[in-house]
């Protein structure tokens, strides 16, 4: 302050001679204009005033230098006291009176809500090859549409909720055989008879289904004719060996006939003359060899007793004796044998005569004709099997179901030939690829899609209302979040989030989809204007009450502050919704101690 006041004198003075320059000025050239009587006083004069003035610059140089010295020299006083801290004050915000909202702002894609790709059947054989393209970019599809055809084979569209996941073949059962049977009704083909199954109906409307779009269906198996034409004629034969058992048994189980009775007694009572015969001609056999060996024996005796016998017929005599006595044996033997047959014969005959007055007895016909009957029902049952279990399929690919229809087409390929080599038309959906695709279908109305944070998910619920922005055309929509995933994902990023999807209140434009809009969550807010404060103006004391503190408008910011009950409300970005326990003790425009 010294320093100060000692320069402001010598500037004042400045001033002053500065105002009385022009007059001194003045008497300078009066002076040369009286001569030589006042040259002297005038002169001496001027010098007087010269000396002020270097007197008076001189004065201002020392003031000056003083002042630079005084910046830069220090007593150790003033150097201990210039770096001590500076005494604290106390950090104020200023009360506030607005409505406070807990926002979460993110980033969403606008995609159809069902996004059906469309690929090569499984009924194709070698490299795929378009052969035929239904539908364009844009165009409605609605049930039964061809979208393309591969390699021969079509590719048609249904309404369904399940997705194609297998071949619907003859006996399958399960919710997608029931869907392609409700689309086949809507066709305007009933497959009610078949209740659930891919039956004798299913098989029939699959048939007729293909054949008007001019398509003849796969069957089963390459072999399906041919194995139901060798069962048919394993039935045949088999029923064929059923009738000829049943005749048999038939016959068995009437009896013998009377033609049976007389040839049966024929042949008893040929073979009771057969006896008589052998009876009758082995006596005469016996007899008459025994009349020879009574006339041998007769000659030999007579030989003996005669003198004039030799012993040569002697000995000769003796062999005819021999001769006739084995023959005698021999046809006494042929007569027993030849009995014994006829004997044979008689007690067979017999046994079949008595046979025939027996009641039937059909015990072994009755065995065959079962063993053929049990044959022609396992034909049977193998053709029938074979004729329920093959005929038209459906090939995992050739139909695809949509949730809903009509859809629209979002992408098509489209050009003929190898897929590979294929090019397409309309956008590829967010977050996939072209790959091998004959198509995608958008279906349902457009919603949005994206992904939060563990934190940001927990501030969020099912049936919020959200506002998306278009920042293209810088349009607002209104729309609601229909649904949160339970797990989270990683991102791209390698960030862990909650996928979360947001269904417009009003259909979006279709121009916007695979769009990415502002998405804006209000997920709390106060119900009107309330007094806000910045969270750390709150504070908590021991006995869990809150408070804030406050200073004065006018006060020193070294003044202590006076402590306010508050009950603290939602909180967000920062600053809390307070209200005074003590009406009035608080208002907007008040200051609030927020640190030190």
């Amino acid at each position: 302050m010294a320093v100060s006041t000692s320069t402001s004198r010598p500037s004042l003075r400045l001033a002053d001679t500065a105002t009385d320059r022009p007059a001194d000025l003045e008497a300078a050239d009066t002076d040369g204009q009286d001569g030589g009587a006042t040259a002297e006083p005038a002169r001496a004069h001027r010098r007087r005033r010269r000396w002020w003035g270097v007197g008076a610059g001189a004065l201002v140089t020392v003031v000056a230098a003083g002042w630079v010295v005084g910046q830069h020299v220090q007593s150790p006083s003033q150097a201990a006291s210039n770096a001590a801290s500076p005494s604290p004050s106390w950090i104020t915000a200023t009360v506030e009176h607005r409505v406070l909202a807990q926002t979460v702002i993110s980033r969403g894609d606008v995609h159809p809500e069902v996004a059906i790709p469309i690929g090569v059947p499984t009924s194709t054989e070698g490299s795929p090859v378009v052969t035929a393209i239904g539908i364009s970019v844009g165009a409605e599809v609605t049930e039964g549409t061809r979208v393309a055809e591969v390699s021969g084979r079509p590719v048609f569209v249904l309404q369904g909720e399940v997705p194609v996941y297998r071949p619907l073949k003859p006996l399958m059962v399960g919710t997608d055989v029931e869907q392609l049977q409700r689309a086949l009704g809507r066709l305007g083909c009933d497959t009610s008879a078949d209740g659930g199954v891919y039956g004798e109906a299913t098989k029939a409307c699959v048939a007729r289904f293909y054949a008007d779009a001019g398509y003849t269906p796969i069957p089963t198996s390459p072999t399906d004719e041919a194995d139901i034409a060798a069962a048919t004629q394993a039935l045949i034969d088999a029923q064929t060996g059923i009738d000829s058992a049943q005749l048999t048994l038939d016959r068995a189980q009437r009896g013998p006939s009377d033609e049976e009775i007389l040839a049966a007694d024929t042949a008893l009572n040929a073979a009771q003359r057969a006896y008589n015969d052998a009876v009758a001609s082995g006596d005469v056999a016996v007899a008459q060899a025994l009349d020879a060996v009574t006339r041998a024996q007769a000659a030999l005796d007579e030989l003996r007793n005669s003198p004039e016998a030799t012993p040569a017929d002697v000995l000769a005599a003796e062999n005819e004796v021999a001769a006739a006595s084995g023959a005698l044996d021999s046809a006494r033997r042929g007569r027993q044998s030849t009995i014994a047959d006829a004997i044979d014969a008689i007690t067979l005959s017999q046994s079949a005569r008595d046979a025939l007055d027996l009641p039937p007895d059909a015990t072994v016909e009755l065995v065959a004709f079962g063993q053929a009957t049990a044959a022609r029902d396992r034909a049977q049952t193998t053709l029938d099997t074979l004729r329920t279990a093959t005929g038209p399929t459906v090939p995992q690919g050739e139909v695809v179901f949509s949730p809903t229809l009509p859809a629209r087409a979002q992408r098509v390929i489209a050009t003929l030939g190898p897929l590979d080599s294929a090019t397409s038309d309309g956008p590829v959906a967010i977050g996939g690829s072209p790959g091998n695709e004959l198509a995608t279908l958008a279906a349902g109305e457009l919603v949005v899609s994206m992904t939060l944070r563990a934190d940001e998910v927990a501030l969020v619920r099912v049936g919020m209302e959200v506002d998306l922005l278009d920042e293209q055309s810088n349009v607002s929509y209104t729309a609601t979040i229909t649904e949160i995933g339970a797990i989270a994902r990683t991102t791209g990023d390698g960030q862990s989030a909650f996928p979360v999807t947001i269904t417009p209140a009003e259909g979006l434009p279709d121009q916007l989809s695979g769009a990415n809009v502002r998405v804006t969550v209000t997920a709390a807010s106060t119900a009107g204007p309330s007094l806000v404060v910045p969270l750390a103006a709150v504070s908590s004391a021991a006995d869990g009450s809150t408070n804030v503190s406050t200073l004065a408008p006018t006060a020193d910011l070294d003044a202590d502050p006076v402590i306010v009950p508050v009950e603290v409300g939602l909180s967000a970005d920062g600053f809390v919704a307070i209200k005074s326990v003590t009406p009035g003790a608080l208002n907007e425009g008040d200051k609030v101690v927020v640190g030190r």
